[in-house]
């Protein structure tokens, strides 16, 4: 029965911690979402009467009630669809000067990173839009 206990305990930390993350990330959520998943972890905890998860999942809960708004989230991933246009910009200055000089090493790294910001602008867009049909429910 310990054995039992003590797996189940090691499976909610695994499962937890997977999941934390995602909380910590701007990971595009509403404020509403972010409780929501919060309340979601909570009941794994409670289910396995993990007494230090569920206290930390309370302060985290706490501090999304007093602290989260969808205004904020709002403006920090506009700001991240700035961040990456201007890097996207400047990778491009610097790949037209690359270009110029014909150095095709330089060339190739500035490709690569100009497609990679390119899709990351992409998915950030795909996001926010995500974001601001669910802020509207």
């Amino acid at each position: 029965m310990n054995y039992s206990r003590t797996l189940k305990g090691t499976l909610l930390a695994l499962t937890l911690s997977a999941t934390f993350p995602a909380i910590a990330d701007d990971n595009w959520q509403t404020c509403k979402e972010k409780q929501q998943q919060i309340e979601k972890q909570l009941q794994y905890a409670r289910a396995n009467n993990n007494q230090k998860q569920i206290n930390r999942l309370n302060i985290q809960k706490t501090d999304i009630a007093q602290n989260c708004s969808n205004e904020d989230l709002r403006q920090k991933y506009t700001q991240k669809i700035d961040k990456l246009t201007n890097k996207i910009n400047e990778t491009q200055r610097k790949l037209d000067k690359a270009q110029a000089k014909g150095d095709s090493d330089k060339i190739t790294d500035l490709q690569n990173k100009l497609n990679e910001n390119k899709a990351k602008l992409q998915q950030a867009k795909q996001n926010f839009a995500r974001f601001e049909q669910a802020a509207k429910q």
